[in-house]
């Protein structure tokens, strides 16, 4: 799947809507966006007051990601979708309703014009945005898209013209707005012209009727610098968790993610923290002190809970290690690769705890306190019978009842930003990751929340 066959789905998604949309930008930004490899936007503006139905359509036909979502009528509503291509990440930004740039009113929805042949805008429209777009955003646009807004501006309606006139006077003052108008008229730019504008821009930022809106969209408006991601946007390190039982295809599942996050320039970390393999630091070495040979439930007991357990007292302080050392290893492994923005991919999580050492230790509780819940929990699953054949070591049973507790796990929606089921019985899974790549993406761009 290519660029080209997502520039399809979005035109089609658009006409479906049934109201006007248009390409911005110069002409052939849609042509020049599908040869392209890099993360420039597809900007495309519609009508409809709502964003959902041609995010929803390209959500449906490609793996994609929201990595930017603004609503707020006072300032520019939009929706940047990162879509998951043959070769990298695309952008494809919505713009809908009035057409602005932050809380600057350019042209109302209404009073939007287009050429529903070509899908371009017309008029005042085009102006706004070939010219006056691009300079509030810091840059005199090049030759050929100033000639275009010339041309524009040359066949806009006198009322149009009037219209945004006052409106670019009214928000950004007479110096800059005539500045502006100049260029439409076929003046040179002034290179401090960006600049000055900009400083306009800030200051109508922060208005009483606007700095609510302005400081709710804090995360998108302040630049991103060192936090930038491979799109050039301000992202956060993610945590992955993946749980189920031995053979349910978790190493499958993170080598993939892995692979694939790395390939569109994501920065990847392994964490640990499962008991099986007594990693944490000190259970081998209690172990061997006081002669016991697992911190496990004892399978052979008829009744796993309190009083049917071997070394019980042990089984109890373990369960209070084991929070303190989840705690530990949680600053010590995941925290920092946090900071640096990486994406954490965990073998397991601390829910281990509600059943092993001590089932319904109160460890378990304060270990899920002191341990952030991760963003993503993902549950890789496949018939009983296909995750025995791989892990033939545990019963069929104890297999089934794991994956059941698990898929419990899921339903209690615990993760910050998402719960996610992959299915693993067959190679076909490979499109459920990239899903999940997805998934990973959006959380990286999103702010970090408890649900």
């Amino acid at each position: 799947m290519g660029r080209a066959e997502v520039l399809d789905t979005v035109a089609a998604a658009l006409d479906d809507i049934g109201e006007d949309w248009a390409w911005q930008g110069a002409a052939g930004a849609p042509d020049r966006w599908v040869t392209d490899h890099g993360p420039a936007d597809l900007d495309v503006w519609h009508a409809a007051a709502s964003r959902s139905d041609p995010v929803a359509a390209l959500a449906k036909a490609h793996p994609c990601a929201v990595v930017a979502d603004a609503s707020d009528p006072r300032r520019l509503r939009h929706t940047s979708v990162a879509v998951l291509t043959g070769d990298g990440l695309g952008v494809v930004d919505f713009t809908h309703g009035d057409l602005r740039v932050g809380p600057v009113l350019l042209v109302p929805a209404a009073e939007v014009t287009v050429d529903r042949a070509s899908h371009r805008l017309t008029g005042a429209a085009a102006v706004a945005d070939l010219l006056v777009r691009p300079v509030l955003r810091g840059r005199i646009p090049g030759e050929e898209r100033l000639a275009e807004a010339v041309e524009a501006w040359a066949a806009a309606e006198p009322a149009q013209r009037s219209a945004l006139a006052r409106r670019l006077t009214t928000q950004l003052g007479a110096a800059v707005a005539s500045d502006l108008i100049a260029i439409a008229d076929g003046a040179r730019p002034d290179p401090g012209l960006p600049r000055r504008a900009r400083l306009r821009l800030a200051a109508r930022s922060l208005t009483p009727g606007t700095i609510g809106a302005t400081w709710a969209q804090r995360r998108s408006v302040l630049p991103a610098g060192p936090a930038a991601g491979p799109l050039g946007l301000r992202t956060r390190g993610v945590v992955v968790a993946l749980v189920g039982t031995d053979g349910s295809g978790k190493s499958t599942v993170a080598a993939m993610l892995g692979d694939r996050l790395r390939g569109r320039g994501f920065a990847t970390s392994a964490a640990y923290f499962g008991m099986a393999r007594g990693n944490l630091p000190g259970v081998a070495l209690a172990r061997r002190l006081l002669g016991v040979g697992s911190t496990a439930p004892d399978t052979r007991a008829a009744d796993p809970r309190p009083g049917g357990l071997d070394h019980s007292q042990l089984r109890r302080v373990a369960a209070w290690y084991y929070a303190g050392e989840y705690g530990w290893r949680y600053l010590r492994d995941v925290l920092p690769a946090l900071v640096r923005g990486r994406v954490v991919i965990a073998d397991r999580w601390v829910y281990d705890l509600r059943e092993s050492p001590w089932p319904g230790s109160p460890a378990a509780r304060v270990a899920e306190l002191l341990v952030p819940a991760p963003d993503l929990l993902v549950l890789p699953d496949a018939p009983i019978d296909v995750i025995h054949r791989r892990k033939p070591e545990r019963s069929r049973a104890e297999q089934r009842e794991q994956q059941e507790r698990f898929h419990d796990l899921l339903a209690e929606q615990p993760a910050r930003h998402a719960e996610m089921l992959i299915d693993t019985s067959s190679p076909a899974s490979a499109d459920d990751v990239m899903t999940l790549v997805a998934a990973v993406i959006e959380a990286a761009h999103a702010p970090r929340r408890r649900r």
